[in-house]
């Protein structure tokens, strides 16, 4: 593979990484709605048939992201093989000059997914907090 093929892969699945976040901030901002407007005080039974279709549609973007992931690790592979490439592989990987990022164990690339994975699980136990652990304040019926 040539260092452009790699580079159009690259692109395009970081265009895909795009996408599922756009569809995940889309989902949890509609879900965050209906907990607003009529989940917080909908039966049980709605609540999970809710909470569960939230579920399965989180579990098809986050198994999609982590075949995306896979498919970035190869192509970061490929790009290491290549023998005169752009950029070095160090650098694809730390696109920011850090002299404190540097220091990481850990590549910036791989602390971006980690920060992902982190944050979308932190989400994630939020709603399910906020459709069957917390306390909605009742609305006041009284005013007109």
């Amino acid at each position: 593979m040539t260092e452009g093929e790699i580079l159009e892969r690259m692109f395009d699945a970081i265009g895909s990484v795009l996408t599922i976040f756009s569809i995940f901030f889309t989902l949890v901002s509609g879900y965050l709605a209906a907990l607003y407007l009529f989940l917080n005080r909908a039966p049980l039974l709605m609540r999970v048939a809710a909470f569960g279709l939230l579920s399965i549609g989180l579990s098809f973007l986050g198994g999609t992201a982590a075949v995306i992931q896979k498919l970035q690790d190869g192509l970061f592979l490929s790009w290491a093989k290549l023998d005169k490439p752009t950029l070095d592989l160090g650098t694809l990987r730390n696109p920011i000059p850090s002299e404190a990022l540097a220091a990481m164990p850990f590549s910036q690339q791989e602390l971006g997914v980690a920060i992902g994975w982190g944050a979308a699980a932190a989400v994630y136990l939020m709603l399910a907090y906020l459709t069957f652990g917390y306390s909605w304040p009742v609305a006041d019926q009284t005013r007109g």
